[in-house]
């Protein structure tokens, strides 16, 4: 997640950080670790935990690069840590009927989460439940990885690998975890499933809804979901905005299911408290410093009726806690990778900042070899006024000299429109 938000300000070298921890990473699982090389997540039975497919969903955020760079030099060496990380899991993480499972809950990222009963601590072996958010998150994560094998293919000229084998297993692999995710439901909700109880949980949580966002979901299943977005269930007793990878599902799982308004203003609610704090002038009432992001939002309440809100929280400088960036681009102003030289724009301004005549611009934005200017002119509550600009500007001359190309003049395309909220624009890049 930290190298998806620091991508869309320095797309190269999020690029390089998220490569130099796959390649460096001792084990294919990318285990958490200390400083000094220590395992800082190890299992009550000894087995050193890894970097959980759902909880920040990892390969999502690098698809997300992928699709805004094209960069496909960079992919040809991710590709090949990124499906041994995958197939750690399925070698080491199936049970007997080969469903996927947690070693313990820190290995979730949701630690000591209700959702995988009684625990002493975070080390308790939970390999009993079968968590319909891993399930989910492999279909995700496989579907990707075809889709990679796809395009190495086309840039393929040596035959170093065969990458039509390879597309064809990920694409049997995704299939089955949708096949399996889309089981887990049970009485009009995805639910966890103890394997030793041979029982359904009856808790409902906000990671439930992951199998939307992973897109592993049944439109009929998704139908009957949409109204919890109105009003998302708890993550394990934390408020639905609390966590950081939390909010990243939730958000992205109303924009799969085709709410945009939803997503908006769910995704508003979190920028606004994180941006009271980070933008504040002293430091608040909650300790925290301004200009440093914290760990998760914890819920106050406040006024003499008591409402409550979201405030920032826990450990400083957790870059996870960046998460607003890319909820205010992708949600907010609309921005949507789609593949090279596409964009899908679907502005969405929340209700709260829908003045009229209002203007909310964001630029330079790195887009593949372009530079993005974005303006939204609020017409009304219910409309706007979108003008996008993209250029590419020719190389420093000092660059240009050992450019094996001939030097790219300067190009420039600009785009206007009126549209209502939550409509979409695709635009073609030069």
């Amino acid at each position: 997640m930290d190298s998806l938000f620091l991508s869309y300000a320095e797309p190269q070298l999020a690029a390089e950080v998220i490569l130099g921890h796959f390649e460096s990473a001792p084990h294919p699982h990318l285990p958490c670790m200390r400083e000094d090389g220590s395992y800082n997540m190890v299992a009550d039975d000894g087995q050193v935990c890894g970097t959980a497919p759902e909880w920040g969903f990892p390969l999502w955020c690098c698809d997300q690069i992928v699709r805004r760079t094209n960069d496909l030099h960079w992919l040809r060496r991710l590709y090949p840590k990124a499906a041994a990380y995958l197939r750690w899991w399925l070698e080491h993480r199936t049970d007997a009927e080969g469903w996927l499972v947690y070693a313990c809950s820190w290995e979730s990222g949701q630690d000591v989460s209700s959702r995988f009963g009684p625990q002493q601590t975070g080390g308790t072996i939970i390999q009993h439940v079968r968590p319909v958010d891993l399930q989910a998150g492999m279909a995700q994560g496989a579907e990707i990885l075809a889709r990679w094998t796809a395009l190495l293919k086309q840039e393929d000229t040596a035959g170093e690998m065969d990458f039509a084998a390879e597309a064809a297993w990920w694409r049997s692999i995704a299939d089955e975890f949708t096949v399996k995710t889309r089981l887990m439901w049970q009485d009009n909700w995805f639910r966890d499933y103890d394997a030793v109880a041979r029982e359904w949980s009856s808790q409902q949580d906000t990671m439930h809804l992951a199998p939307v966002f992973c897109g592993a979901a049944g439109w009929g299943q998704i139908e009957q979901l949409r109204s919890s977005f109105a009003q998302p269930p708890v993550h394990s007793g934390w408020a639905p905005l609390s966590w950081p990878p939390v909010v990243l599902t939730l958000v992205g799982a109303a924009a799969a299911a085709q709410l945009p308004l939803d997503a908006a203003e769910l995704a508003y609610r979190f920028i606004d408290a994180a941006y009271r704090s980070i933008d504040s002038r002293e430091r608040d009432q909650h300790a925290g410093i301004p200009g440093v992001t914290r760990e998760y939002h914890a819920v106050v309440t406040t006024g003499k009726w008591g409402a409550s809100e979201y405030v920032n929280a826990g450990i400083e400088g957790y870059g996870w806690g960046a998460l607003s960036i890319h909820l205010l681009i992708r949600y907010l102003l609309g921005l949507y990778e789609q593949e090279a030289g596409v964009i899908k724009v679907v502005p969405v301004i929340p209700q709260a900042l829908r003045r009229t005549g209002a203007v909310y611009r964001m630029g330079p934005l790195p887009w593949e070899k372009y530079q993005l200017h974005i303006e939204c002119i609020v017409r009304d509550v219910h409309s706007y006024v979108m003008h996008v600009r993209c250029s590419v500007q020719p190389a420093p001359a000092v660059l240009t000299l050992l450019a094996p190309e001939p030097v790219q003049e300067a190009v420039e395309q600009q785009w206007e429109w009126e549209g209502a909220w939550g409509e979409e624009r695709i635009l073609q890049l030069p």
